[in-house]
């Protein structure tokens, strides 16, 4: 359907919600996202940022609203998530 393209954006709101709003930290979700879901995306530098950027924020680094929306938008204009 052309939709992979959303999958890290959702696994980052999610990161987002854990992070800086403490919601949705059910250590189910918390492995699952962890372990499967982050190593499922198919783009290898995505699946790489997005699985450093879950772990600085499991390491106590808080991942906010703001931050989130960046790498959005760093995505949609430059296409990627790294800064340059």
């Amino acid at each position: 359907m052309g939709l992979e393209h959303l999958n890290a954006g959702f696994l980052l709101h999610v990161l987002n919600e854990q992070s800086e709003h403490e919601l949705l930290k059910s250590s189910l979700l918390r492995d699952s996202m962890d372990r499967w879901w982050a190593n499922c995306l198919r783009n290898q530098e995505e699946r790489e940022w997005v699985g450093l950027t879950i772990k600085r924020a499991r390491n106590g680094e808080i991942f906010t609203r703001e931050q989130y929306q960046a790498c959005l938008t760093r995505r949609k204009e430059m296409g990627s998530f790294t800064e340059p």
